[in-house]
């Protein structure tokens, strides 16, 4: 059996770390399993995994109709050619090209996972309607779509992209294994140059648009214009950096601030912080919101759909409206003057992970899906039932986000 995952030239982040371990699953169960995309970051980590890295430059994140044309074409051509059992799309942009050139190119089985649209709640109304319009299209070309969350679930339904017999949610999960501290807190925040009185915010994740980081800043100027001691620890890098700097530095909370870049010692800052924040205007489920649950942190977040539904009958987060750094410092300040409330989020975050967000729960989830879609359209192909008698499908849990 033949998989490939069809990215484009997204930069590397959380979703690109589900599609790993989506395509490390796969490659364990016997599966020949390649990754089409040219980010430079995401090639490496494929080729760290064992897995097939397609470097083939068909997918750009933006729209220009003749561009996208001839990638259309290349990427069908390239199709026909590898003879794919399995293709399965990610992202806006390559979800729409990769959907539509799988069916031409007469790919047996085509999944595609909405990690979050390219539009959000509170996108201007054309805004949502053209882009909703595109999904419905690129609905018809792929056997299922996926959406990492129930809440996406449930509004592609509302804004009519599918039907309800084609969608199904599959939450995003991450291992526990992977969220062990390898350092102590407080060599950490020692390292950090933290006082042993401050209040450590964490924030991980991409510097880049949609993610709220602006509002987070402008909360740390009226935190320290209220006398909390805090340090926000930005651990991330993307396009946003210098400018996300130089709003520190102009409303003098640079001292407050720090901006560590890339880091893959986030277990290790996770157990050193007192508080997760994550003021994102939208995500599909957000990676570093599962991390903050599965360490047991505390958390501030905005109420977008896909966190409300996470946290919902949880008490796990204080979640407040999106673009409003006077909510965000109020949160803020909440938690840290009441160390017993910081315990119990935590306690809860970590409960409602250990249910809903585990990797093992996700994995199976997709190992079903692919199976049964294979089964149903490749019915003689013999690699199929081989290697659906090494899955334990019984076992698997049921494919939703209650």
């Amino acid at each position: 059996m033949k998989l490939l995952h069809i990215v484009g030239n997204s930069s590397f982040g959380g979703a690109a770390k589900i599609i790993l371990r989506l395509a490390e699953m796969a490659k364990a169960e016997g599966w020949e399993v390649d990754i089409l995309t040219t980010d430079p970051v995401f090639q490496e980590a494929a080729i760290r995994e064992g897995i097939g890295s397609i470097g083939l430059d068909v997918i750009r994140r933006e729209i220009r109709p003749v561009w996208d044309l001839g990638g259309l074409f290349r990427l069908r051509s390239f199709l026909r050619r590898e003879h794919y059992s399995v293709v399965h799309t990610h992202t806006s942009k390559g979800g729409f090209v990769g959907r539509l050139a799988a069916r031409l190119a007469g790919v047996p089985v085509v999944v595609h996972t909405v990690h979050g649209f390219a539009f959000h709640e509170h996108s201007p109304i054309p805004v949502g309607v053209f882009y909703s319009m595109l999904e419905r299209v690129a609905s018809r070309w792929c056997d299922r779509v996926v959406s990492v969350s129930e809440f996406h679930r449930q509004w592609a339904q509302e804004l009519g992209i599918c039907g309800p017999d084609k969608i199904l949610a599959i939450p995003n999960g991450i291992a526990r294994q992977n969220l062990t501290a390898s350092t102590s807190p407080a060599e950490i925040r020692q390292n950090l140059g933290v006082e042993r009185q401050d209040l450590v915010i964490l924030s991980m994740g991409r510097l880049a648009p949609d993610k709220g980081l602006e509002h987070l800043i402008e909360a740390a100027s009226v935190l320290r214009r209220r006398g909390q001691r805090f340090r926000i620890v930005l651990a991330g890098d993307g396009p946003l950096r210098e400018q996300l700097e130089r709003l520190a530095r102009d409303l003098d909370v640079s001292d407050h601030v720090t901006f560590l870049g890339y880091r893959e010692d986030i277990p290790d800052l996770l157990a050193a912080c007192d508080l997760v924040v994550l003021p994102s205007l939208r995500e599909g489920l957000s990676i570093a919101l599962l991390e903050a649950m599965a360490a047991g942190k505390p958390i501030v977040a905005t109420n977008i759909g896909s966190n409300s539904s996470v946290a919902r009958g949880a008490d796990m987060a204080l979640l407040v409206p999106t673009c409003d750094p006077q909510a965000l410092c109020d949160a803020i300040l909440r938690c840290g003057e009441d160390p017993e409330l910081r315990t119990r989020l935590g306690s809860n975050a970590r409960r409602r992970f250990e249910t809903r967000y585990t990797e093992e729960r996700m994995l199976n989830s997709y190992k079903r899906l692919y199976l049964d879609l294979v089964e149903a359209k490749c019915p003689v192909d013999a690699p199929a039932g081989q290697v659906a008698r090494n899955v334990d499908l019984a076992g698997s849990p049921d494919v939703l986000d209650l």
